[in-house]
């Protein structure tokens, strides 16, 4: 994209000494990487839904469209940064046709059988079949899934399951089928693993991989269906250095602080409106589980009326109708959770972790999905990957797949990891998505 613009200015005022670094190259490369940082919150990098042109193109006039608003505010803000229209706006015309035409080119090209590792799982369980469909809605992870493996025939009675064979057939499948990249997805490998098979097919130059370790690189979350406490207690991460922990506390404060004051005047404006909309409360207080168990009592702008929950604790439904007026636009740009940077100054919440949920619900739902006492081990947060990676939902089903993203961030966290999600949770808020 930098290339593109000193291109333009090259072609509109010819190749001469004031084309030089300070004049343009330094501009160019703020306006690439300001095109960029528009192409993250335009879904440019999704893995998935910009394979079509029609796509790829929509998706690169949102960029641009955006790219244009940040850099003329910036132009008019510092003159010293200003690019004339008679090269910004060929410029731009250029990266809504070469850029999009290059991602479809590279598309096509890497989809192509001969950039594709073929792929054998080894398993027909419930993370070998997790682990196919990620492969065959992934094309961009490059592989090409052949089929799955079962231990025997009679552990495979459905004949479209996408199994080709079984555990002892694993040498002349993958010299047949020329496998590149084998999978091992199953928990139970007791007297079952082919072991010299797998041995041979790797000194042979085929990949082998564990299938727990690749959905997690993959799908950013960890598979709990088939999980033992013992992949927890032996798995890398899971710890946390007091180092890592104080300068996790220190980022905290410095940002919780920056954003209370950024966010004084909306927090006045929300506070008058909920008092004008219904009668009751500005804030809406409640107890919720901290980091081991700890109970505090979490801010919120009130978003219900006072007797929400006249019946008892209940999880937010779709279109609930216990929301106000106020409430329901408060709620999707999320606008009640402002009030928790105080919590977090207390330090009973981190500005990333896992939801704090209420004692009640956690009781109901441990019960119900596995290790789900586990994500008290961190401090809860405002944001989360869970938060930034799933829709709002209630059932177990939705609190397993919560989990797993919950549980990843436990295992690989980093301050690196936080600011990501905090990006994420921007992208998030101005989109509007999964609130309730």
């Amino acid at each position: 994209m930098a290339v593109v613009l000193i291109v333009a200015a090259c072609v509109r005022l010819g190749i001469h000494d004031g084309l030089t670094y300070p004049h343009i190259a330094k501009k160019a490369l703020l306006v690439g990487l300001i095109v960029q940082g528009a192409a993250y919150y335009a879904g440019m990098y999704e893995l998935h839904g910009l394979q079509s042109a029609r796509a790829v193109f929509g998706g690169m006039l949102k960029t641009l469209a955006l790219a244009s608003v940040i850099l003329w505010g910036l132009f008019y803000a510092v003159r010293p940064l200003e690019i004339g229209r008679g090269i910004f706006l060929p410029a731009i015309a250029c990266m809504a046709v070469i850029i999009p035409s290059w991602r479809l080119l590279y598309n096509r090209i890497s989809s192509n059988a001969g950039f594709l590792r073929r792929t054998l799982i080894l398993g027909n369980g419930d993370l070998a079949r997790e682990i196919a469909m990620l492969i065959r809605e992934g094309p961009d992870f490059g592989l090409e899934l052949v089929g799955m493996l079962s231990r025997d025939r009679a552990s495979s009675p459905e004949r479209d399951s996408g199994v080709i064979g079984t555990y002892s057939e694993l040498r002349e499948i993958v010299e047949r089928q020329d496998i590149r990249f084998v999978i091992v997805a199953y928990p139970d490998r007791r007297g079952t693993l082919p072991v010299e098979q797998l041995l041979e097919v790797k000194f042979r130059g085929v990949e082998v991989e564990e299938g727990v370790s690749f959905y997690e690189r993959i799908a950013g979350k960890i598979f709990v269906r088939e999980l033992k406490p013992s992949q927890l207690i032996f798995a890398e991460g899971f710890t946390s250095r007091p180092t890592t922990r104080r300068l996790k506390r220190i980022f905290d404060v410095i940002v919780a602080t920056i954003g209370i004051v950024l966010s004084a005047p909306l927090m006045i404006l929300t506070a008058i409106a909920i008092k004008l909309d219904s009668p009751g409360p500005i804030l809406y207080t409640q107890e919720r589980a901290g980091e081991f168990g700890r109970l505090f009592t979490i801010l919120k702008f009130r978003s219900m009326r006072t007797d929400a929950e006249k019946n008892g604790a209940q999880f937010a439904k779709e279109n609930d109708d216990r929301v106000t007026m106020v409430g329901r636009f408060i709620r999707k740009t999320r606008l009640d959770e402002l009030p928790q940077l105080w919590n977090v100054l207390r330090g009973d919440m981190s500005m990333v972790g896992p939801r704090p949920e209420r004692p009640v619900f956690i009781e109901q739902l441990d019960q119900q999905v596995p290790f789900f006492k586990q994500r008290l081990y961190v401090k809860p947060g405002v944001t989360g990957h869970a938060q930034v990676r799933c829709k709002y939902g209630a059932t177990a089903d939705d609190m397993i797949e919560k989990l797993q993203y919950d549980l990843y961030y436990i295992k690989s966290y980093s301050l690196l990891f936080d600011l990501s999600i905090m990006l994420d949770t921007i992208k998030v808020v101005l989109l509007r998505i999964g609130a309730r």
